[in-house]
């Protein structure tokens, strides 16, 4: 049936409801994806990763991914809006979990491999999949129980196809939506904050805009570019004009920025956590009070040598008593909508 939670017009297909469909994201391109998703029918979906795409098999079906969700607390029949799920690394845990889950994603393709997984868990009557442009759906208010965005945010303001093997660090492809991005993302929360019942829950995972890596040289992992997420915003758009041909678009913030957005949105409770290595694939979320136990060693054995002398310098200014919580490299944010 057609989700209650979403009041923009659908059209089923194939166990699909269709919306206005975005812009293409994926880590395929379009051709990929339309061989992948036959060899998918033929092999399943795990057999299938494993054998041909083997690099994104962590990506879809590690228990990792969902090591954030024990935040969210997701019990038996709450109404779940994954926004952006993507391959369903989080649809699928928390459809196990008993959730009734609606899986927002742009892209079809995507889609169609995750109800290949749930068909092949027989969990596909706990989740409905919806094909829509984030910016453009619409939910009714008052209507879910809690939302997740995970790794999404980010991607609100990319008015693009994106086909990551194309696009990841290579130049061109221009916009034609040249709205600040903050002004994109800041609306989207707004929506997520109306959809929520009243004591409803946000669970919000981003990259730490101040994060140690990127002062370290790690790439930015939306654009592949060294030391740019923690510059000035305009000198964001001018070195990734001159080094990609296209502005900066791509935001992430440091946690009191990302906490002043969410107020802002009309939540009033607001918990922050810090993710180690990062919100992908977390293996310590600790808050702030957690943070000065926190000993960078423990995940870092077989780290490069690079990476080992970041997380020196993270344990020496963690002796030094401020916590490291300027340059975690992920932030987990717990928001709670409150009562009238």
């Amino acid at each position: 049936m057609i989700p209650n939670v979403i009041t923009t017009p659908l059209i089923e297909e194939g166990g699909i409801w269709i919306g206005s469909e975005g812009r293409y994201w994926s880590n395929l391109d379009r051709d990929e994806n339309q061989r992948f998703l036959e060899v998918i029918e033929t092999f399943g979906a795990e057999t299938a990763v494993q054998r041909f795409y083997p690099e994104y098999f962590d990506v879809i079906f590690s228990q990792k991914r969902a090591g954030g969700l024990i935040l969210l607390d997701p019990q038996p029949g709450d109404l779940v809006v994954d926004a952006g799920c993507m391959w369903g690394a989080l649809t699928v845990p928390l459809a196990r979990a008993g959730c009734c889950v609606v899986a927002v994603d742009q892209t079809r393709e995507s889609l169609h491999l995750l109800k290949k997984r749930l068909e092949e868990e027989k969990r596909l009557d706990q989740v409905t999949l919806v094909c829509a442009d984030l910016n453009q759906i619409a939910f009714a208010p008052g209507s879910v129980d809690k939302f997740v965005v995970d790794g999404v945010l980010e991607w609100l303001p990319e008015s693009r196809d994106v086909e990551l093997k194309k696009t990841y660090g290579k130049r061109g492809g221009g916009y034609s939506d040249m709205e600040r991005p903050d002004r994109i993302q800041a609306r989207f929360l707004s929506k997520a904050h109306a959809a929520l019942k009243a004591g409803g829950t946000l669970y919000l995972a981003i990259e730490n805009r101040y994060g140690l890596p990127m002062f370290l040289g790690v790439p930015d992992p939306h654009c592949n570019l060294r030391f740019i997420t923690f510059l000035p915003r305009w000198l964001q758009d001018i070195v990734s004009q001159r080094l990609l041909g296209r502005p900066y678009r791509n935001w992430v913030y440091s946690g009191s920025a990302m906490e002043r957005m969410l107020r802002s949105a009309g939540f009033t409770e607001i918990n922050t956590c810090f993710a180690f290595p990062d919100y992908r694939f977390p293996e310590y979320l600790l808050s702030k009070k957690g943070m000065w136990f926190y000993k960078p060693f423990q995940f870092a054995r077989a780290a490069t040598k690079l990476k080992r002398i970041g997380c020196w310098l993270m344990e020496r200014i963690a002796y030094q008593g401020l916590g490291l919580t300027v340059l975690a490299p992920s932030l987990v944010f717990i928001a709670r909508k409150g009562n009238p």
